[in-house]
């Protein structure tokens, strides 16, 4: 039987993922992807990404400052709620913009129709007063700041756009990431569907230019391959962890090279969601 397994080894190239089906049980006829997954998927790590484009051309990004964790006690809720001060540098003043909100198995939602900034890029919901001008931080009511829920490994994206659509800056916040980093090198797994149906696998630190061995272990079976590591010493892919007759495991990935020894897992599989 062939395996249920992929692992797309995902190469940025102009904004396409470029999608490889590997592993030693794979087929050339095994089942291919379905092509409006692979562009969340890819629309996903390209988010996450950002950089220069053509509706970001000085490759503006959000900037996540965590202001306090709370554990909800309220009746009917669980887990623990995260507030973000958001900021974006670099943005011009003066002009009112959107921010929109994107979790992962959902669209895209409009948050706010009347966003502002100050000097610092702090996102706010009016225009800075002459004394909050240069404030790395205002009153509560006033600046635009956000609680939220999250699993292990779920990343919450936002899109803050000009009112006439030209302007579109991504950004990305992980509350509880799900990462070894060594101060040398990281590796980090994120959701890219609930019950990690999908994982996007993210490194850095690693050799710039190189093809790097990666070890990918769901529940037992191994799908051995590399990461193509770009001139940053970024690489990128995504696993499907899923394999035939089971409804749960553990997806573990690892990279061992002598300057990067790291090793992170996460659950996948049904029920396998929980918020933190």
């Amino acid at each position: 039987m062939l395996s249920a397994r992929f692992l797309l080894r995902g190469i940025l190239c102009a904004g396409v993922l470029l999608p490889a089906v590997v592993g030693s049980g794979q087929a050339a006829s095994s089942p291919k992807l379905p092509e409006a997954a692979v562009k969340m998927l890819n629309k996903q790590v390209g988010w996450d990404t950002g950089g220069v484009s053509p509706k970001n051309p000085s490759g503006l990004r959000f900037r996540f400052v965590k202001i306090d964790e709370d554990r909800l006690a309220l009746p009917g809720t669980k887990g623990r709620s995260v507030r973000y001060r958001m900021f974006v540098s670099g943005l011009a003043e003066g002009p009112k913009y959107t921010l929109g909100i994107w979790k992962i198995g959902s669209e895209l939602q409009m948050l706010s129709d009347e966003v502002y900034v100050n000097s610092k890029g702090l996102l706010m919901v009016h225009k800075p007063r002459p004394d909050q001008e240069n404030a790395s931080s205002v009153g509560r009511k006033d600046e635009l700041d956000l609680s939220l829920q999250a699993a292990r490994g779920e990343p919450v994206r936002f899109v803050l756009g000009s009112a006439d659509g030209n302007l579109v800056i991504p950004g990305t916040v992980v509350p509880f990431p799900i990462e070894a980093d060594t101060g040398r090198c990281r590796l980090e797994l994120r959701l890219g569907l609930p019950d990690a149906q999908a994982v996007l696998v993210y490194a850095d630190g690693l050799p710039p230019n190189s093809a790097v061995p990666l070890n990918s272990d769901s529940s037992g079976e191994a799908m051995p391959t590399s990461l193509q590591v770009d001139a940053k010493g970024h690489a990128s892919t995504v696993d499907l962890p899923f394999i035939d007759g089971a409804v749960q495991g553990v997806l573990k990935v690892s990279i061992q090279i002598p300057s990067c020894n790291v090793s992170v897992q996460v659950p996948w599989g049904t029920g396998t969601y929980h918020v933190e």
